[in-house]
């Protein structure tokens, strides 16, 4: 695994010996599950066992104060952590979040009518959309330096938990006792934990002190946000933001990857978007059930290139037995998306980019989001805020290889940074609006919308009942 991608060795592994393939890696044991079925076995149906976290010493002890909820414990934090992040996420609330979508897609579709330069634009969009929840901080231009310092952020722990100089700590335990001058990684870590907790710190009282609703006064108008401290609420908002937005922006940038790389998709989709939605309105969320292609797109990109491949790893709090076998005490479970996602049995040509196989078979499955009481919680506007732009860009603009100097600028479909997760590298693509109707549309819409981030939020906060 030191000589080739994990994610290549595994795979390697699992056709030679199966659908769960254990292995130890210093005293740790660990299974890597490659079966939706057998996850779904363990990890959903007996979540009281299988919904801990391995004991990640430098990404949660060290790096994120042990209060970055995606990786610590099952526990009594974690469930009020949890429990805060539901209340802000559960589908009543995202729906009431639709409008701020509304108006940042538009300030989007605007943006790109001047400019092909997407990676900025939907980074500010993705940004805009978490920050303004989180915090009331509306992102309205491209210059803000937040949507970086967000990845910078989450990538820390994530890297360190994909990385094999940091890994022989988490395997040698013992490591971590030595001094400091002997230790680099303590260095970094108290490092990354300072600008962390000071970033999460400085926008937790931004958001306190707004005039406006956002997730921070939610949670502490909450029961169990008004219990947890500062430092620990600032991280549960923090996490949503950080985690919210890589995520967002990482399945953006794929599909307008898979759009240019296959522009036969891009045409079925147009066809659809202009049988059911037509040439002189946008896409809505109402429209969401008539698009199922679009729908089909979003699934398959997740599928075609997981950004998760190895979801976040469980540990089990108990012995347990499954299917003959004995899975003891402490044991790591890789639920495998990645080789989930390329079963040739389940998807036959696996490596080509097919959105069909989710008409064709609407009961196709896959879990991108994870499983069992660890599922991603932002799942449900994560896939909102990635349709509405979707459908309207696709709809306003033909999105196509860039151009230079006459020669197009090819790109490569597997050029992914595989550490803990698996994004496609920046690329370049063209965004022509595709009629002189289309443009007056983007431009009498965006002018129509409110643009007013109080009045927004005003309207997004439950409203009290009496």
């Amino acid at each position: 695994m030191l000589k080739q991608r994990p994610i290549e060795v595994m795979q390697k592994w699992h056709q030679e010996y199966g659908t769960m393939v254990t292995l130890r890696y210093g005293q740790q044991l660990a299974i890597s599950v490659g079966s939706l079925d057998i996850a779904h076995d363990l990890v959903s149906k007996r979540g009281a066992t299988y919904s801990s976290r391995p004991r990640f010493i430098i990404a949660s002890e060290r790096m994120t104060s042990g209060l970055n909820s995606a990786i610590i414990p099952y526990g009594k934090k974690w469930q009020n952590q949890h429990r805060i992040m539901n209340s802000l996420l559960d589908s009543s609330a995202v729906n009431r979040y639709r409008s701020l979508q509304d108006m940042e897609s538009k300030q989007t579709l605007i943006e790109l009518l001047d400019t092909s330069n997407f990676e900025g634009i939907i980074s500010r969009y993705a940004g805009s959309i978490v920050m303004t929840l989180g915090y009331g901080i509306r992102l309205d231009n491209t210059d803000s330096d937040l949507p970086a310092k967000l990845l910078q952020i989450n990538a820390h722990p994530f890297d360190a938990i994909g990385n094999s100089y940091y890994n022989a700590v988490e395997l040698f335990p013992i490591l971590d006792r030595l001094p400091g001058f002997l230790a680099p990684w303590k260095r970094l870590s108290a490092r990354v934990e300072r600008e962390t907790t000071e970033f999460h710190m400085k926008h937790l009282e931004i958001a306190k002190s707004a005039s406006t609703w956002n997730w921070v006064q939610d949670a502490l108008q909450s029961k169990t946000g008004s219990q947890v401290s500062s430092k620990e609420l600032a991280y549960v908002i923090g996490t949503l933001e950080q985690a919210g937005f890589e995520a967002i922006l990482t399945v953006l940038r794929l599909l307008i990857k898979a759009v240019v790389l296959h522009p036969n998709c891009l045409e079925e989709a147009q066809q659809e978007l202009d049988r059911v939605v037509g040439p002189n309105r946008l896409p809505t969320f109402d429209d969401f059930h008539q698009l199922p292609y679009i729908n089909a797109m979003i699934n398959e990109a997740m599928r075609w290139q997981p950004p998760t491949p190895f979801a976040i790893p469980h540990a089990t709090t108990q012995d347990d037995e499954y299917m003959g076998y004995r899975i003891p005490k402490g044991t790591v479970i890789i639920p495998n998306i990645w080789v989930m996602s390329f079963n040739p049995d389940i998807f036959p040509d696996p490596y080509e980019f097919k959105p069909e196989r989710w008409i064709q078979n609407p009961n196709l499955e896959h879990s991108p989001f994870g499983f069992g009481r660890r599922i991603c919680p932002g799942r449900h506007l994560g896939w909102n805020v990635i349709f509405i732009l979707m459908a309207r860009l696709m709809w306003a603009y033909n999105i196509t290889h860039a151009y230079r100097d006459g020669k197009r600028n090819d790109i490569n479909p597997w050029d992914i940074k595989l550490t803990f997760t698996a994004s496609s590298r920046p690329f370049e693509a063209s965004f022509q609006v595709r009629s002189p109707e289309k443009k007056k549309i983007i431009e009498s819409e965006w002018q129509a919308v409110c643009k007013d981030t109080s009045q927004i939020l005003e309207d997004i906060q439950p409203k009290k009942t009496v």
